[in-house]
């Protein structure tokens, strides 16, 4: 059918002295072969949790939905690509509930920029990526991201799921500014690959209220060896 689905259940059991953490995640994730969708480019996850996070109820959804088109036929593939993050945020800290999607185990770098400011939380985030491949070995990549916070009575969470990265303010916009993302990765040999990066963070409203709103810069150089 030129695609893959798969579902999946995860169930997470943490002890803490301020109370235990106990709660299931249930989600499926659909995925377009291009080779055999005639280039349309296709994927979607959804996921929704239910229990305890240190001893409050949890009741969160998180979902990812993206469309694009990859030109199979041609010399550089190109692909076009465009996506909706979104995860659920809490409207009231106080009232003994959680509604704030739980990001398990997070390994966001790439998925909402590569900056590692925002988890899979707590999130709206449409994005754009283009991307071309003028060998075998070379891919040239360009993203755009979007940030809003689905509920400012919550918190701006970073990659890691954890940490806040500025003190909640309700009476904020939920804007949070936008992400330029461009990578080339370079197969070298069969054992060594490079990555270059840069990317460039535009302060939105919410930062902006929220303590200092500079723009931010990013840029970066890896090498891979497998062996």
């Amino acid at each position: 059918m030129g695609s893959t689905t798969d579902f999946y259940a995860l169930h997470l059991h943490e002890e803490y002295l301020a109370g235990d953490t106990n709660f299931v995640t249930l989600g499926t994730r659909l995925k377009a072969d291009v080779t055999k969708t005639g280039g349309w480019d296709f994927e979607t996850e959804m996921a929704a949790q239910f229990g305890e996070v240190k001893d409050k109820d949890l009741s969160a959804f998180a979902g990812h939905w993206g469309f694009g088109y990859v030109w199979t036929k041609s010399a550089w593939k190109p692909r076009l690509f465009a996506e909706y993050n979104f995860a659920t945020g809490d409207s009231n800290a106080a009232d003994g509930d959680v509604d704030t999607f739980q990001n398990l185990f997070p390994t966001n770098h790439k998925f909402y920029g590569y900056m590692d400011a925002f988890a899979w939380q707590n999130i709206h985030n449409p994005a754009i990526s283009f991307s071309v491949q003028p060998t075998k070995t070379v891919k040239l990549q360009l993203d755009y991201h979007a940030f809003f916070l689905a509920d400012t009575s919550d918190a701006w969470y970073r990659a890691n799921g954890v940490t806040a990265v500025r003190p909640i303010k309700g009476s904020a916009s939920d804007f949070v500014g936008t992400e330029l993302d461009f990578t080339a990765s370079w197969k070298a040999t069969k054992n060594l690959s490079f990555l270059a990066g840069y990317s460039h963070f535009f302060c939105g409203d919410y930062a902006k209220a929220t303590g200092a709103a500079d723009d931010a810069d990013f840029a970066y150089v890896q090498a891979t060896f497998d062996f």
